[in-house]
């Protein structure tokens, strides 16, 4: 690997200056939020481009990072297992690599989808090979304008401290732009009758408990599996006549639509995504096959839920097919977007452009959902909704799901890392060149090579 890397060196040379901050201090060039699989991708091929000068901050433990580790409930990957990851197009630092490495080529041959544990060791063994610079436990609380920089406010595992950055990438998942959607119905429920599929469950107490889950997309799938094999009986609610089984996120993966997405136009994005994003992700066959087989599985279908609430044996659900009773709910309703949900970016998210600001849809298309989406500059930075009253934002790149609606799967996606993690980079260093290109000129004349 390291061969590897040498190789591909050129062009080797430094090119970032050090700059001084407002506080006196050496100024960042990059802060990357968030040490997951994005996180890393991002840092690394910054790294790979002689941007060194950065940063990488994750609100978790060390070997806790990222969606994996929390409510990424799957015991495999979904993705084949050749797809690449944030392995920067290297040969050696692909997950076949290390896996062939650490089990022998046979044992890759007879993987048929990675499991989960070793996904998140090849995080962390990539993490240790490229010396990415992480600091775990460490949660963003501000990020405010400051001059030609920003101030970030970061809360650490014993103190505050402010950090003045140059570039910022958020790559914190699904809810970096928004949040866990809870319907307003069941938010008034109490933690110990009801859960998000974001939260953290303790399955083991459901043994015995009828479970009643809300949604039946991959995610409603996995916590199903995980509630049957605590003992559970599950119900799980479907508002259509069946389950959907559209893979459409598949049908995504190309080269030519996860490169080119964002250069079509408005009103052809918005008709794309409009259609994905309301088919949503089938429940894969394996998943269905898994929770069905197991005689306490129950699907309720064109039962969509009207309210529900505390009652003296647990819960009482009205589904358009009639009362239902349940020990413990799990919604597993995806999430919302909504930058305001986001309190980080509180100073400023008026100001960031949203896609109900720049394009109407036709009636049939229209959906305020979509809307909300952030729309992005061409290298996923945020935009002003009103030209010139907030011209930092351009120093905020988003590679979290929001991008979705401008480029695609992206931030959010192991399957669109190869293409998609040089295209923030891009963004990132493009930025830095020309806010520079003095210092370069100077560097330039002032070169000994140069001087007569």
């Amino acid at each position: 690997m390291i061969n590897n890397l040498h190789s591909l060196r050129h062009p080797e040379t430094d090119w970032m200056p050090n700059l001084i901050g407002p506080d006196g201090k050496p100024l960042l060039d990059v802060l990357v939020i968030g040490a997951g699989q994005g996180g890393l991708g991002i840092a690394g091929t910054l790294m790979r481009e002689r941007v060194t000068n950065i940063l990488v901050i994750d609100k978790e433990p060390r070997g806790k990072e990222g969606i994996w580790n929390s409510h990424g409930r799957m015991p495999v990957i979904r993705s084949p297992k050749h797809y690449p990851g944030p392995d920067m197009g290297i040969p050696n630092l692909t997950y076949e690599a290390w896996h062939s490495a650490a089990y022998g080529n046979k044992s890759w041959e007879a993987t048929k989808l990675i499991p989960i544990n070793n996904w998140t060791k090849y995080l962390a063994w990539l993490r240790q090979t490229l010396n990415i610079p992480v600091q775990n436990k460490t949660e963003l609380l501000k990020i405010e304008p400051a001059n030609n920089s920003m101030k970030v406010t970061l809360r650490g595992d014993k103190k505050i401290e402010a950090l003045y950055v140059r570039r910022i990438v958020l790559a914190t998942g699904h809810d970096g732009t928004g949040e866990w959607w809870l319907p307003d119905y069941l938010a008034t429920l109490p933690s110990n009758l009801c859960a998000k599929a974001s939260d953290p469950i303790e399955f083991s107490g459901l043994a015995g408990k009828k479970v009643a889950i809300l949604g039946v997309g991959a995610t409603a799938g996995d916590n199903a599996i995980c509630a049957l094999q605590a003992g559970a009986e599950v119900h799980m609610f479907c508002r259509r006549h069946t389950h959907r089984r559209q893979q459409v996120y598949r049908w995504c993966i190309t080269a030519g639509f996860l490169r080119h997405f964002g250069d079509l136009d408005d009103a052809t994005r918005w008709r794309f995504m409009h259609y994905i994003l309301n088919t949503r992700m089938g429940m894969p066959p394996e998943t269905w096959a898994r929770a069905n087989n197991d005689p306490n599985f129950n699907l309720h279908t064109n039962s969509n839920w009207k309210s529900a609430k505390a009652s003296k044996e647990g819960i009482l659900i009205e589904t358009e097919q009639g009362p239902f009773d349940a020990d413990f709910i799990i919604s597993c309703t995806g999430h919302n977007q909504d930058i305001k949900k986001r309190p980080e970016l509180n100073d400023f998210s008026k100001h960031i452009k949203l896609w109900s600001d720049q394009y109407t849809p036709p009636t049939e298309l229209q959906d305020e959902r979509l809307g909300r989406y952030p729309y992005l500059g061409t290298n996923f930075q945020f935009l002003e909704k009103t030209p010139g009253s907030a011209p930092y934002l351009k120093r905020i790149h988003d590679f979290t799901f929001g991008p979705t609606l401008s480029f695609g799967p992206s931030g959010c996606s192991i399957s669109t890392l190869r293409l998609t993690v040089p295209m923030v980079v891009a963004g990132v260093t493009r930025g830095l060149f020309i806010e520079d290109a003095e210092l370069h000129w100077e560097g330039l004349v002032n070169h000994p090579e140069m001087i007569p």
